[in-house]
């Protein structure tokens, strides 16, 4: 079954059932999704270069717009790097399949952190790379495991984890690489909230290096959509002239990629909006209080927007989550891959919560689950 029904939605607000809730969920990590500028982007755009291009950007389907959100995000998440180029994708899950099917030319195997995004195991099965899985988030174990493999071998991580948050150690996990091996790094969710001003978790870990491919969603912290992946300039070429999943699909909406590119000219002018979401995560986390769950090794001084927590002793989650609801928020419940348990809630923030909501939802979950939540 598919989830709730969301009728009207704003940066911190839903309308759900016909009730006006505060929301805990999605990614519009910055609140650019309901943006003023980036909606007007996308009205202006629409009267230039309709709702689809209806064709491959290899073919009739590239624009202006595609090449200009291209490039834009390219040189942001590059700080404008010579040596890095980046392709335009349809969305994050198509973009891990592009890196994929690009690095089954030189490499053999896909050595996957064990809890990493599905999309990276779907990517790498249908680039036809052998897989192999290692310990979630532990570089002894991914060395121990590179040094037994004949060939080279592409390392695939989250960069943020969708489950719960925390951060991949990408520092060591490159340092146990050999030197034909590659890192990809899945920055769906550290795009626009790690690194100086949102550059993500590459930038936040201080690492550069021809090994790193970085793949992303638009949809995410930019709140539009489109996928981008970014690698040494052979690394795209190589993706443009061989991956089908570029070659074989048609790109994002040219509407939505001229919101993109208004909304990462936002980003630039107002970078203190990356400042605001992580303040809101300590808040948020702060809230949850000991139905936290902690991840080993995760530490307590995450600044990501994502928290997963388990209702305590006693009460159900169904019964969690309807109280919620009557208190005015809303917290989905989640069974996803590679989260802490079969069904958890998983609450994210925004840069454009205010910390009276954040505080509504704290209150809430200590009256209801009768936790004993840290003091904010």
């Amino acid at each position: 079954m598919p989830g709730r029904v969301v009728t009207q939605a704003e940066a911190t607000m839903i309308t759900m059932d016909g009730r006006r809730l505060v929301a805990f969920a999605g990614c519009n990590y910055l609140g650019l999704a309901h943006d003023g500028r980036v909606l007007e982007a996308a009205r202006s755009a629409i009267g230039r270069v309709g709702l689809s291009t209806s064709a491959s950007r290899e073919t009739s389907g590239n624009s202006p717009e595609h090449e200009g959100l291209e490039s834009e995000v390219t040189a942001f998440i590059t700080r404008e790097h010579q040596g890095r180029a980046g392709v335009l994708l349809p969305d994050g899950y198509t973009a891990n399949l592009a890196a994929a099917q690009a690095l089954a030319v030189t490499h053999r195997h896909a050595v996957i952190d064990g809890r990493a995004h599905a999309s990276l195991t779907d990517a790498a099965r249908a680039a036809g790379l052998a897989i192999i899985t290692f310990p979630h988030r532990d570089p002894k174990a991914l060395a121990e495991t590179l040094r037994r493999l004949d060939g080279p071998a592409a390392v695939l991580t989250d960069g943020v984890f969708t489950a719960d948050g925390s951060v991949a150690p990408l520092r060591d996990l490159l340092s146990a690489l050999r030197d034909d091996d590659a890192l990809v790094v899945d920055d769906c969710h550290g795009f626009c909230v790690l690194g100086d001003a949102g550059r993500g978790s590459v930038d936040e870990a201080g690492i550069e290096d021809d090994r790193i491919i970085i793949t992303t969603t638009l949809a995410k912290g930019l709140g539009c959509g489109g996928g981008v992946v970014i690698g040494p300039r052979a690394f795209a070429d190589r993706v443009r002239s061989g991956s089908t999943a570029y070659i074989c699909t048609t790109p994002v909406s040219p509407v939505v990629a001229a919101a993109g590119r208004e909304a990462l000219r936002v980003l630039r002018s107002e970078p203190e909006r990356v400042g605001r979401v992580r303040t809101n995560a300590a808040l948020l986390r702060s809230a949850c209080g000991s139905m936290r769950w902690r991840p080993g090794g995760a530490g307590d001084d995450t600044v990501t927007p994502i928290v997963a927590f388990q209702p305590g002793d006693g009460c159900s989650a169904e019964r969690l989550s309807s109280r919620l609801v009557d208190a005015g928020v809303y917290v989905p419940t989640m069974s996803y891959p590679g989260g802490p348990s079969g069904v958890y809630f998983r609450a994210s923030v925004t840069s454009e919560h205010t910390a009276e909501q954040i505080c509504v939802f704290g209150a809430a979950l200590h009256r209801e689950a009768g936790t004993d939540h840290a003091k904010r």
